[in-house]
């Protein structure tokens, strides 16, 4: 079996990378990385450090890589020979690669060929966001043909994955725990193989913000707090007590949404959150606050981890005091080295702190004025 997989990264090869070929297949990986796509087609593919107690390794091999940059054709005729599609790339960059993908389609459908895509980022329901980009490379007719033989499937993904170099060489350095949701009925009817080591569920929704509200927000929160008192990774971040305890209320509050809206178990959800924090400190990692933090104006967009459970908070009139604040600690990021910061620092001092707040949030009224308040308590 052949899988097509967009983004080389960590999350690529760490995760979904290992998942692939746990499960069979061949892995042809597609990304703009020259130095990493020679050092996978040298190797036939690739090291993961597990950090688990053994301090277990993995080499995934049956892996070949292309650059989308030089490589277009090959990456095509991937495509169409390919048994399943997968990304992480980052939901910015799912535009960037919808060109290519649209292409391989194209070819693929002269035989009638179907497909499952499944798109893994940290963004709700990233398949269909794909789907949208490829549709606006289609012509109307092509469109009909992706409706019947192209499956964008919804994913929910959570797996800390980093990096480092080891004798010259990337390395992905991976927690042991895992979890890749999958929505069954979006999949392939037709699809002729079985995942394993994933979760196949009917209602994608409750676990798409469960990692988004729960897992990517504490994340985040971490790492805005942290930056406010000059922590340089997430691991020195969450030792601090007062930081520690303003995320567990922040997650605790969220945890009141999915208890109302979704019915879910309160002592399940605590025991979630108390997995997610201590895997979130765990020492043998150290995953570094510029790197979490970055992308602060998507991070604080309306429908994104920080901003959109407070909203939902608010709307069933629920407790959301704590999240408020971890708004603010957002829009209180500054790192001259990312972009996004720089740009939210230069609109902030251009335009206001409300207008910034009403554009980049969506967010208006009571919740505005809290936000306001908190940030000026917190800087």
């Amino acid at each position: 079996m052949k899988a097509v997989h967009f983004g080389a990264g960590n999350i690529g090869r760490g995760f979904i990378g290992q998942l692939l070929h746990e499960n069979g297949f061949e892995i042809c990986f597609v990304d703009t990385n020259a130095e990493l796509i020679q050092q996978l087609n040298q190797d036939g593919g690739y090291t993961i450090e597990i950090i688990d107690e053994e301090g277990t390794t993995a080499f995934i091999d049956q892996v070949t890589a292309l650059n989308s940059l030089t490589e277009m054709e090959q990456v095509i005729s991937a495509i169409e020979k390919a048994d399943i599609l997968t990304t992480s790339v980052g939901a910015n960059n799912l535009a960037k690669i919808a060109p290519a993908i649209a292409k391989g389609l194209r070819k693929r459908f002269e035989q009638k060929n179907s497909i499952n895509i499944l798109a893994n980022e940290n963004v709700i329901n990233a398949s269909e966001i794909l789907k949208k980009e490829v549709y606006r490379l289609l012509a109307e007719e092509e469109r009909a043909i992706v409706d019947q033989l192209a499956y964008f499937v919804n994913t929910a993904i959570d797996r800390q994955s980093l990096g480092k170099i080891v004798d010259h060489k990337m390395v992905a350095v991976v927690e042991p725990y895992f979890e890749w949701v999958i929505h069954r009925q979006q999949l392939d009817p037709a699809t002729f193989f079985e995942l394993k080591n994933v979760v196949l569920i009917d209602e994608m929704q409750p676990y798409i913000e469960r990692k988004l509200f729960i897992v990517n927000a504490a994340h985040a929160a971490i790492a805005y707090l942290g930056a406010l008192q000059g922590c340089r990774t997430i691991q020195e971040a969450i030792q601090d007590q007062k930081i520690w305890t303003l995320v567990n209320q922040f997650l605790a509050e969220n945890a009141a949404y999915f208890v109302r809206e979704y019915q879910f178990d309160q002592e399940e959800l605590t025991r979630f959150i108390k997995k997610t924090l201590k895997r979130q400190g765990n020492q043998r990692l150290s995953d570094k606050i510029a790197r979490v933090g970055g992308s602060p104006i998507r991070k604080l967009g309306q429908d994104d981890r920080l901003v959109a459970p407070v909203v939902k908070l608010e709307a069933l009139d629920l407790p959301h005091e704590a999240g408020v604040k971890i708004i603010a600690a957002g829009y209180l990021y500054r790192n001259s080295a990312d972009p996004e910061a720089e740009k939210l620092s230069a609109m902030i001092e251009k335009e206001g702190l409300e207008t910034t707040i009403k554009k980049i949030s969506n967010v208006t009224g009571t919740l505005l004025q809290e936000v306001m308040a908190a940030y000026e308590s917190l800087g």
